[in-house]
């Protein structure tokens, strides 16, 4: 994403809808193209939607803040990169891809037979809820219901300028209904309907994975608020586990550079990687991955270990410490320069003892056409092993539960492992074949402990977090919803005062410049990123 891009977009959805309106005034003819139609159509706005949800340069802020909070890694100190820059890089996204919809929802009500577009609308619709969820986990209560409907305010267009904020639980239930409403409405049979063919980006108009994708989504959004509103998910639950889920064949959602869309630009993630990221495997992630902390690799039996990390200058598997003290030893190098193409033992380090600690994979930074992942199988597996565990929405069953764990482990680590082989500028340590994953399900760490389920729950939300790697997002969430994901219990209260307060983000400043009494409404005054949303335990 090119810099002038992200500046644009940081300037705040508020601020954009007042312009627009302001700029539209006796100002029609100027602003009508001499050529072409002034108005986007259904296509262009669709595409538009989908390739505004990709990561944008705030992956910083994930690298340095959230893979810390999550305990999937740890940093050597402080980073110079602010906190909630990646909050706010959503919510100007989010929020320009809400006026995308409301202007495709016009678009399509104005066409000559809307009836076509059924499909169409259901598809953005699973995207807004996808985007909506994500953001409201992020910051809470966000304006949802009256938002974005400002834009060709007007006399005649009365539009919301200052949206009221929707609380958590009323955004989740209105995705839930959407994402009901797409399933329900979603059809690979009727012949009429308007096929978005190469402009989908994301399935490209494969309406079977669509209909898995909303309804694995659905899933997700109803275990995740289960705790805090039985009545309203079980029965999202029960319904979900009755129809097609994403696991039926694979398919894992996200944005694919080079196959699906050849001409996105995922610079980003390498910039998000540059001198300045002080990211390290921790030992959260370590001790769920080796057997023994024997720094040759020997223990390791996790195959994802050496997929997602790579061993120190020295070649020796060292952990740095998750919740690190003031003994700990001072950590340099640089393991995430480009310059590791030509000569993959250059981390910067002089002498070789410089780079002390093992480090992620340089690989995640480097290649661009990794995708950038929305839902994966292995995490539907795991949703679907949490609710016949805990018996949400079904009978309990440990036995159909202990089935999806060892499906969803195994799914996890053969996608990994497939990313690693036909990466096409992977080099070092680059696998040749998929796993074993009897051998892996094997292992005591790993093997599903029938016999109890309170540790075989921890197992689920433990592979699961594993799996989301690359979606540390997600893991902050599952890691607030449940209380239970992995931790480092050495210096235990040193992580409760590094990083025991950031339970959300702070709104964006343009917030109170914009609609300042919505946002006095929904924080009481004190926005603080202490407060925890509604979500979480």
């Amino acid at each position: 994403m090119n810099r002038k891009r992200n500046i644009l977009k940081k300037m705040g959805f508020i601020m954009m809808l007042v312009a627009v309106s302001s700029c539209t005034k006796k100002f029609d003819t100027i602003n009508t193209p001499p050529f072409g139609s002034p108005t986007a159509n259904v296509q262009q706005l669709f595409t538009g939607f989908e390739s505004n949800m990709q990561l944008g340069d705030p992956q910083v802020s994930y690298n340095s803040w959230v893979y810390p909070i999550t305990q999937q890694g740890i940093v050597y100190t402080k980073a110079d990169y602010v906190y909630g820059t990646d909050g706010n890089e959503n919510w100007v996204s989010f929020y320009n891809n809400l006026s995308n919809y409301n202007a495709m929802m016009g678009v399509i009500a104005a066409s000559k037979d809307p009836a076509i577009y059924t499909n169409v609308t259901a598809m953005v619709k699973v995207l807004r809820a996808y985007q909506a969820i994500k953001l409201s986990n992020m910051f809470g209560a966000i304006p949802y219901s009256e938002a974005a409907k400002g834009v060709n305010y007007s006399a005649s267009n009365q539009g919301v300028l200052k949206p009221k904020y929707d609380s958590q639980q009323a955004v989740y239930l209105s995705c839930l209904a959407d994402l009901k409403w797409a399933v329900d409405h979603l059809s690979t049979t009727d012949a009429t309907q308007y096929n978005m063919g190469n402009a989908d980006v994301l399935l490209l108009n494969n309406i079977t994975q669509w209909i898995e994708f909303a309804n694995s989504l659905r899933l997700r959004v109803a275990l995740t608020m289960y705790d805090k509103d039985q009545a309203d998910a079980a029965s999202q639950v029960t319904e979900a586990l009755s129809k097609p889920l994403l696991d039926a064949d694979n398919t894992n959602v996200g944005l694919y550079p080079g196959t699906n869309v050849p001409n996105m630009d995922l610079q980003a993630r390498q910039y998000s990687f540059g001198t300045e990221c002080r990211l390290r495997m921790g030992t959260t992630m370590w001790q769920l991955m080796s057997s023994t902390n024997a720094t040759d690799g020997s223990g390791i039996f996790d195959p994802r270990c050496s997929i997602f990390f790579e061993p120190n200058n020295a070649g020796q598997w060292n952990p740095f410490p998750q919740n690190p003290t003031a003994a700990t030893a001072a950590e340099f190098g640089s393991p995430y320069n480009s310059l590791r193409d030509n000569d993959w033992s250059n981390k910067n380090g002089n002498p070789p003892t410089t780079n002390t600690y093992a480090n992620f994979n340089y690989y995640w930074a480097r290649d661009v056409n990794i995708p950038e992942l929305f839902m994966t199988a292995a995490e539907v597996h795991f949703l679907k092993a949490e609710a016949y565990l805990r018996g949400i929405g079904t009978a309990a069953n440990p036995v159909t539960a202990q089935s999806e764990y060892n499906a969803g482990a195994t799914a996890s680590i053969n996608f990994w492992t497939t990313q690693a082989m036909t990466s096409t500028v992977w080099v070092q340590n680059k696998p040749t074949g998929l796993p074993n994953a009897a051998a892996f399900l094997a292992n005591p760490t790993v093997v599903f402990d029938a016999a109890n389920s309170a540790h075989a729950l921890k197992q689920i939300y433990a592979q699961e977090w594993i799996d989301m790697f690359r979606q540390p997002w997600e893991a902050w969430t599952l890691m607030k919803r449940t209380g239970q994901t992995p931790a480092d219990p050495n210096n235990a209260s040193g992580y409760t005062t590094t990083y025991g307060s950031y339970n959300r983000y702070q709104y964006p400043s343009s917030e109170q410049t914009y609609n300042f009494a919505n946002w006095q409404a929904a924080t009481g005054g004190s926005d603080l990123i202490s407060t925890k949303v509604w979500i979480a335990k």
